[in-house]
């Protein structure tokens, strides 16, 4: 030991020695310098692939919210209706449809409607309709992704360039939600298309939600701002990128670790000046210095291994263990993190205080690697803060080894993740529940119909599916508005709520559908019972707005097992159901039978038929003279539609027209009868065409205009065409049919009441609406032998002629009941009597005899 300290005693050595103490100093900070820069630059690559994942989040968000509002106005009987069976443009244009709320409500800027032929029908931008063409507005990349959105179920939606602005476009066909099944993979469907803006105030509120700074738009080989991520379009094309300034927490842990080392070090170089000095003095107190010196470098090795081990695994606060995995040590931010003080965590095991996920497969090995003593990263576990609140963590450590490579414990950091995972959670919730109403959507009533088709027999036997659709919804919609409508939906929603079980599922399919899965007792009576509680309950006033309104419930019962083991055929056989409770008249409920599915089976065959029949015009118009009474002129006919058939022959209407009423074809139909009526009344100078209108005619907007146009194109008269209609017409809204009749009456056309007498027959429509013209029902001409038929004959006749209008008698097929309507002042008849309902060559030959015989007597 004296040869040593005489050694350190000689310059010689003293030389050496800082040499050697100056050269350890130098590698010592290089290596905390490298292993620290290293691992802030390792900490800011995770920083920038997590906002990365965020921002891709964040657009895959965006993109299922453009669907799901897409759906919401494509998947609806109504737009059916008016924007692809009959496209209404003022339906469409309307606030609530396609107007001015998509962008005040909804946000998207754009919105168009395109025929199948790939035609603009309806544009709108930032709510205000414009005449403006799709493909041109956005793009040749939008023509692909209309194709695709028209043959899917679901929407198609990608990103488009268009000028310097990036698109996000989502398209879908224009489906019956009754029929949605029917046009898939069809390219004849019509198409609606929303489109938004990515650029400005829509990344301005992503950049603010997922914590990505100053988040921009810029071109595709643009310089990104640190970070980015491309947008291609749905072809792969790259069309932009999304770039922000991402968060760095290994440079912010860097400017907090390098003054502290620089520190370390000055203390460090002066002590060894000191000792250098005190090593000149006497060998006692070098060889004192130099254990000082020894020790400072041993705490200075464990600073630098915690340093490097903390940029590695990066996290909100720090611990250690020792071997037996009792936590020895937490950083200060432990406190800031979880409101204990350290005596709470310190003495525990990590088990114990860090409650791992066993359920998690994940979890389990990571434990596994713990048990093994092996580095483990992104451990999910959870603790209990200081105000008892469960809060889920990610735990990551290394573990502690001594220079004999012997296990010491771990040194690791837990990050707090409680908001990252109830976000992930409201995710995949919005994703399987409906936004308006909060109940499962149609995915999640699947997957749930799904597990209950896959119960055991004796339990799958227990389980019934309702399918409810609500009666006169639609006309909620209409009159009052979308927004009207889904304040409704709600109530309904509360309402079902109360008529199931706990372990009953409601959902919303979508529109005014809702489903049920029941698990009873005794099926399919706790299924009847059921729907007639529905029923009873729906049809009790919604209060909106100090209004009460009314709704009623149909609904459709199949059960699982018996009328079908998989949820494709159980909820095909309850709209079957559905459909014949509707049939029935509303307000029922109606369990599947085998015969429904052969009848519906017809009824589409038949619709299919029918719609043939338009497009290879196969309908035919059969006309019946109106003959004056007291002269025995002709002088006017009724137009009555046939259906020619090529294998059941000649269709009456009756047999055809309810259904037509009910697909929406008869609007086509009745436009067709209506243009060809009047094309052929042109050849027949001064007779009178009288054509019927159908209730679902009579309620279409651009009926007057419809009327004018064809009029003007055929060159008939207004004053020569005369249209039926029923009292059915005017009970629901009587101020809106008033208006349209009035609107008819100034365009020179005459009015008639068809049926008159076997409806509601008010006196009060006869007084208050320009009808020209009373019909008297063909029953009451059938029975004029009757006493009460006689009295209402000559009491309708007495009243049309006070009224000053003309009295036609229908179904007038003998002389009596001829010469009867002569004496009590009946002014025109028809019926078989004069002839049967003639095709246009048949009858021509007819009316000139006629006008030969009216000459002859004259």
């Amino acid at each position: 030991m004296q040869k040593t300290a005489d050694q350190l005693l000689t310059g010689k050595f003293n030389r050496r020695l800082m040499r050697s103490l100056f050269a350890l100093s130098i590698a010592a900070l290089v290596l905390v310098v490298t292993f620290s820069v290293l691992g802030a630059v390792s900490q800011n690559r995770l920083a920038i692939e997590s906002s990365r994942q965020l921002a891709a989040t964040a657009l895959e968000v965006k993109q299922r919210e453009i669907a799901r509002n897409l759906e919401d106005y494509a998947y609806r009987e109504d737009s059916y209706r008016n924007l692809h069976a009959d496209f209404d443009y003022g339906w469409a244009s309307a606030s609530g449809n396609l107007g001015s709320n998509i962008f005040a409500n909804l946000g998207y800027e754009m919105a168009f409607v395109i025929s199948p032929d790939k035609q603009t029908l309806y544009a709108t931008v930032e709510g205000q309709p414009q005449s403006l063409d799709a493909f041109e507005a956005i793009g040749s990349g939008l023509l692909p992704l209309v194709q695709e959105g028209a043959q899917r179920l679901a929407p198609a939606v990608g990103m488009l360039r268009s000028d310097d602005s990036v698109l996000l476009v989502a398209a879908t066909a224009i489906r019956s939600p009754e029929k949605a099944m029917e046009s898939l993979g069809r390219s004849d469907n019509s198409v609606l298309v929303f489109a938004k803006r990515l650029n400005g105030p829509l990344l301005t509120r992503i950049g603010s939600d997922y914590l990505l700074n100053r988040l921009r738009l810029s071109g595709p080989n643009a310089v990104d701002l640190g970070a980015s991520l491309p947008l291609q379009t749905h072809g792969g094309e790259k069309i932009g990128q999304v770039t922000w300034v991402p968060e760095q927490p290994g440079y912010e842990n860097l400017r907090t670790l390098l003054p502290l080392m620089g520190g370390c070090f000055l203390v460090f170089g002066l002590f060894a000046f000191l000792a250098m000095r005190y090593a000149r003095r006497s060998s006692k107190e070098l060889q004192s210095s130099a254990r000082t010196i020894d020790a400072y470098s041993e705490t200075l090795k464990k600073s630098e291994a915690r340093f490097r081990d903390v940029a590695e695994a990066s996290s909100d606060w720090i611990w250690e263990c020792d071997k037996d995995l009792a936590i020895t040590f937490v950083s200060a931010r432990f406190g800031d993190v979880t409101g204990h003080a350290d005596k709470v965590a310190l003495g525990s095991t990590i088990e114990n205080f860090f409650a791992p996920d066993f359920d998690n497969a994940e979890a389990k090995l990571h434990w596994a690697a713990i048990g093994s003593r092996k580095p483990f990263r992104d451990l999910r576990c959870s603790f209990r803060n200081a105000a008892g609140e469960k809060r889920i963590c990610r735990v990551s450590a290394r573990p502690i080894v001594s220079e004999d490579g012997q296990f010491q414990g771990y040194r690791g950091t837990a990050a707090d993740i409680t908001e990252e995972v109830e976000a992930q959670a409201r995710a995949v919730h919005l994703s399987l529940h409906d936004l308006l109403t909060g109940l499962p959507n149609r995915a999640l009533f699947r997957d749930r119909l799904q597990t209950a088709c896959d119960e055991p027999l004796q339990q799958r036997s227990r389980i019934a599916v309702l399918c409810i659709d609500l009666d006169h919804f639609k006309h909620i919609n209409d009159t009052l508005g979308h927004a009207a409508g889904d304040l409704v939906l709600q109530q309904v929603t509360s309402r079902l709520r109360q008529c199931v079980n706990a372990t009953d599922t409601v959902a919303r399919l979508g529109g005014d559908e809702f489903t049920v899965i029941q698990y009873g007792s005794f099926q399919p009576l706790d299924a009847s019972v059921l729907g007639r509680r529905i029923i009873e309950k729906l049809s009790e006033p919604y209060l909106l707005d100090d209004k009460e309104l009314f709704l009623g419930a149909s609904i459709g019962i199949a059960l699982v097992g018996e009328d079908g083991d998989t949820p494709t055929a159980l909820l095909k056989n309850a709209d079957i159901a559905l459909y014949r409770a509707k049939q029935a008249g509303r307000g029922t409920a109606r369990r599947f039978e085998p015969f429904m599915d052969q009848e519906l089976r017809m009824r589409r065959s038949l619709e299919h038929d029918m719609r043939q029949a338009i497009a290879k015009d196969q309908l035919v118009l059969h006309y019946q003279p109106l003959v004056q009474l007291h002269s025995g002129e002709v002088v006017g006919v009724e137009a009555l539609v046939r259906w020619n058939h090529p294998e059941r022959g000649l269709v009456p209407p009756n047999h055809f027209i309810p259904l037509a009423e009910d697909t929406g074809l008869i609007l086509s139909i009745g436009e067709w009868v209506l243009r060809t009526a009047c094309q052929q009344a042109a050849q027949w100078p001064g007779l009178v065409v009288a054509v019927n209108l159908s209730p679902v005619q009579f309620k279409s907007r651009d009926l007057v205009e419809t009327v004018s146009q064809i009029l003007r194109e055929t060159g008939l008269p207004p004053g020569r065409l005369e249209l039926e209609i029923t009292e059915s017409v005017l009970l629901h809204d009587s101020a809106a049919a008033l208006a349209v009749l009035e609107r008819l009456k100034a365009a020179g056309v005459r009015i008639a009441m068809d049926d008159f007498g076997t409806g509601y027959s008010s006196l009060g429509y006869l007084n208050s609406f320009p009808f020209d013209k009373i019909k008297i029902d063909q029953s009451f001409i059938r029975d004029l032998d009757a006493e009460k038929s006689n009295a209402i004959v000559r009491s309708v006749v007495s009243l049309g002629q006070s009224l000053k209008m003309i009295t036609t008698a229908e179904g007038v097929e003998t002389v009596g009941q001829a010469e009867f309507l002569r004496q009590v002042g009946c002014e025109q008849v028809q019926g078989y009597l004069y002839s049967r309902p003639l095709p246009a060559e048949q009858l021509a030959p007819l009316l000139l005899g006629w006008v030969q015989g009216s000459a002859s007597a004259a």
